[in-house]
């Protein structure tokens, strides 16, 4: 397995928890369920995901890979923070959104000197998903992020 498979494979896994987390959750408060455990739950397997990433970089420290992965999720929470605030003051459309984060992420990127690939494309798609899974939702009746 190379090195970008097992990056791929991790950002599918935090993607994965972040999903099942979305649609858990609203099932969890209908049922009236312990929903703090589930988010204890939850936060301890994004834990284990990042545990799982600097694992890998204690037994590959040369991989300078996991590094540029970890900058990329970094990026992806800062672009779609921005992103959402622009929004939310309206100066940004909802079907923007996407475009500009990824916008903000190449451009980072690019200051930090490193190329974009289509496997880098794929790493920046995937990340800004996830830092969206993970944005707080709006209240009832108002647009999600």
């Amino acid at each position: 397995m190379q090195p970008w498979d097992i990056f791929l494979l991790i950002l599918g896994i935090v993607g994965a928890v972040l999903g099942i987390v979305a649609f858990l959750v609203p099932a969890l408060v209908k049922r009236d369920l312990d929903l703090m455990g589930v988010i204890q739950k939850a936060t301890g397997a994004l834990g284990s995901v990042g545990a799982a990433v600097g694992g890998l970089q204690a037994v590959f420290p040369d991989l300078q890979g996991l590094d540029t992965v970890e900058k990329i999720m970094l990026y992806a929470q800062e672009a779609v923070e921005t992103v959402e605030q622009l929004f939310r003051a309206g100066n940004l459309k909802g079907e923007e959104r996407k475009k500009a984060a990824t916008a903000i992420i190449y451009d980072m990127l690019a200051v930090a000197k490193i190329e974009v690939t289509p496997k880098i494309e794929r790493i920046v798609n995937a990340c800004i998903e996830a830092a969206v899974f993970a944005l707080p939702k709006m209240g009832a009746g108002g647009n999600t992020a």
